[in-house]
């Protein structure tokens, strides 16, 4: 070990360094190395303290306290604040060079005024705001990037599905999709598989409801030279379609089949619940812990009010491509699809726009351009221009208007739920938001 590995002579002399204050002492506390910033806060030059005992400068109050006796006694590190003559207060630290016995032979200190600390503070909290905000926006452009081909995802119940499945991209585990028909399922399935490791493998879609319980065995297996759906989707994905509409003897087949087949990876939707199912002995048990080890809900269109809105918007577009016309629809119609149940959920949304955009024979489609059965009565008809109206104002004003069409028409608040695909305690708060008089006894 070198001693003085960072002292080239032990002559007193004036370092150049211009931007720190640091001080070199021997163990017995004489300092022999300053920089030209050296004493600049007690009020000394850096000449008048070559040669200079830190113990003597403690004494005359110079250093308050002196840091190389510390040093020295403790032989590490020492971090601590000192008061100068003006009053000043100054962080200091103290490090030690040790010779080869493992004694101190020289200390290094270097010292910063607490007021230039709280400085580097404030830039650092400055700085570390700034990063906390970068990743703020970071995540609001890779969550804006985290789109699916002809998927929509603007609600905030849909981008959390989405996350889900670019979570399950990297896992085999089996996954349930959950959802009316219409609302994606299929898409989410597809994109599962097209972000794993299995997307150059094959794609085997079951449409479960349809292949007949005596068969069903034999399609999954295959028979005689041929290849069932279990052989096919090896290496890749086998997409189970409406699996809850198995009847027990195919669900106890499949239930088997998957038991001892590990070449695929399984993934399943259901219109209804497989708990829900379980419980009520209309699924299997066994099948259910065998399939669902992740979920993913997709809520109905009603539920999804910015997803309906962007929907309408691509919908329209696509129109305008496939038929070479520029149609708009009017502010009322906006509205008006806003407000409706949508059932079938996207199928039957795309299949309304593209009857009234045939339908008209104006460039602007309006209410008159629906279909019969979709053209509200004169008390549902909506009037608000969106001109300068935020997405959240227009939502609110169509569910209002949408609540007191409800009121005028069904007697209770289980009877409105049941109308609005919502539960009966939603329509309870929602009266209560809205002022509305609430209905019947069993809004209590």
């Amino acid at each position: 070990m070198n001693p003085l590995l960072l002292l080239s002579n032990q002559n007193e002399e004036i370092m150049k360094m211009h931007d720190e204050d640091i001080i070199i002492t021997t163990a017995e506390g004489k300092i022999i190395k300053v920089t030209p910033k050296s004493g600049e806060h007690y009020g000394l030059s850096p000449s008048d303290l070559l040669g200079r005992s830190v113990l003597e400068l403690e004494r005359q109050g110079i250093f308050s306290p002196a840091i190389t006796p510390q040093v020295v006694e403790k032989k590490k590190k020492v971090i601590m604040v000192q008061k100068t003559p003006s009053g000043q207060k100054v962080l200091i630290t103290g490090i030690p060079l040790l010779n080869n016995e493992f004694e101190v032979e020289h200390v290094i200190s270097y010292s910063y005024e607490l007021s230039e600390l709280m400085i580097m503070k404030e830039y650092l909290d400055e700085l570390e705001s700034q990063i906390s905000l970068a990743k703020e926006e970071l995540a609001y452009f890779r969550n804006r990037q985290m789109k699916i081909k002809d998927f929509i995802s603007e609600s905030p119940s849909t981008r959390q599905a989405l996350k889900t499945v670019y979570k399950m991209k990297q896992f085999d585990t089996p996954v349930v999709i959950y959802g009316e028909h219409g609302t994606g399922k299929s898409i989410l399935a597809k994109t599962i598989h097209n972000e794993s490791e299995r997307k150059d493998q094959p794609f085997i879609e079951v449409d479960c409801p349809s292949i007949p319980d005596a068969i069903f065995e034999k399609v999954l297996s295959g028979a005689d030279q041929s290849q069932g759906y279990l052989k096919l989707s090896s290496g890749g994905t086998l997409f189970l379609k409406k699996v809850d509409q198995l009847s027990r003897s195919s669900q106890s087949v499949l239930s088997r089949l998957l038991k001892h087949h590990s070449g695929s990876r399984v993934i399943a939707t259901s219109v209804h619940s497989l708990k829900e199912g379980t419980q009520s002995g209309h699924f299997r048990e066994d099948l259910f812990y065998r399939l669902h080890l992740v979920s993913i809900e997709l809520k109905p269109l009603r539920e999804r009010p910015e997803d309906l809105s962007q929907a309408i918007e691509v919908y329209l577009n696509g129109l305008k491509q496939t038929y070479s016309r520029n149609k708009n629809i009017d502010d009322t119609l906006f509205l008006h699809l806003l407000q409706l149940p949508w059932n079938g959920n996207f199928r039957e949304l795309k299949n309304v726009l593209e009857r009234s955009f045939i339908e008209s024979e104006r460039d602007i489609i309006g209410i008159h351009d629906l279909p019969p059965d979709y053209q509200p009565t004169k008390e549902e008809q909506m009037e608000l221009g969106l001109e300068g109206k935020t997405l959240p104002h227009i939502l609110e004003f169509v569910e209002r208007k949408v609540i007191t069409n409800a009121k005028n028409r069904y007697r209770t608040t289980t009877e409105m739920a049941a109308a609005l695909g919502i539960s009966q305690p939603s329509v309870v708060r929602k009266l209560k938001k809205y002022s509305t008089t609430p209905l019947g006894d069993d809004t209590l």
